[in-house]
């Protein structure tokens, strides 16, 4: 009797020495099948995607473009559906690379017309940049810059139409202002400034197309012409206005 009560004994004590080992898987087990969700299919759980960092804004919720089709809000693009989303499109690459640039196109110009020839005129008083379907549709960054040029003769014609006026004199003075001979007469420009205001429009011109991203032939195009050659930002004929 001595002797099973010792096995007993024994037995019992090796028993409880395994028993938190026992303990212990049944806790792992409970924590991996237990507390964690199980993944389709058997595998592993995806860990979930990481945080952006605070204050970087996803381009989904960037500030969206302003409207272009209507003349309240924005520019007037008239011609066929495919002329006016080559030109929004344009606009939109001016709008993310400098929204200054954007604003400033948006300020000079009211129109922006397909026409037969690309160049820059008024019509009723509205500043119009019109583009030929060639130099439109060559691609969307050559529209943009384009379009920036045109947008360059708007600014510098509405600043040079600006004539700084003496004030009229008072009461009993003399008035020593001399009246306009010809109030209709043009005002023709010279060649010398010609060429002046077109090397600066191509330099706006260039600054935009390399903003926007525009390859090394289409800006070589601007960068190395001839100071005579106008063709990179004019051409064809008015339809409109010959």
């Amino acid at each position: 009797m001595a002797e099973i009560e010792h096995k007993s004994f024994f037995r019992t004590h090796k028993v409880l020495a395994f028993l938190p080992l026992v303990l212990m898987g049944a806790g792992v087990w409970y924590f991996v099948h237990g507390r964690l969700p199980a993944s389709s299919g058997g595998s592993a759980a995806t860990a979930p995607a990481a945080e952006e960092p605070a204050g970087v804004v996803p381009l989904s919720s960037s500030i969206p473009l302003p409207e272009a089709y209507d003349p309240q809000a924005g520019l007037d693009i008239q011609g066929s559906p495919e002329f006016k989303s080559q030109v929004t499109h344009a606009l939109k690459l001016v709008w993310l690379a400098d929204r200054n640039i954007f604003l400033f196109i948006r300020k000079n110009l009211s129109v922006i017309r397909n026409e037969n020839k690309t160049g820059f005129y008024t019509d009723d008083g509205r500043p119009v940049a019109a583009l030929s379907t060639g130099q439109a549709f060559r691609s969307l960054t050559w529209c943009a810059g384009v379009i920036a040029h045109q947008a360059w003769h708007a600014w510098n014609e509405l600043n040079a139409a600006k004539k700084v006026r003496r004030a009229p004199p008072l009461p009993g003075e003399r008035d020593g202002r001399l009246p306009e001979a010809n109030p209709a007469s043009v005002n023709y420009k010279g060649l010398g400034a010609v060429l002046s205001a077109e090397d600066r429009a191509f330099a706006f011109q260039l600054d935009v197309l390399r903003k926007v991203g525009a390859p090394k032939k289409e800006t070589d195009l601007v960068l190395r012409r001839d100071p005579r050659d106008f063709t990179a930002a004019h051409d064809g004929s008015y339809a409109l206005n010959p």
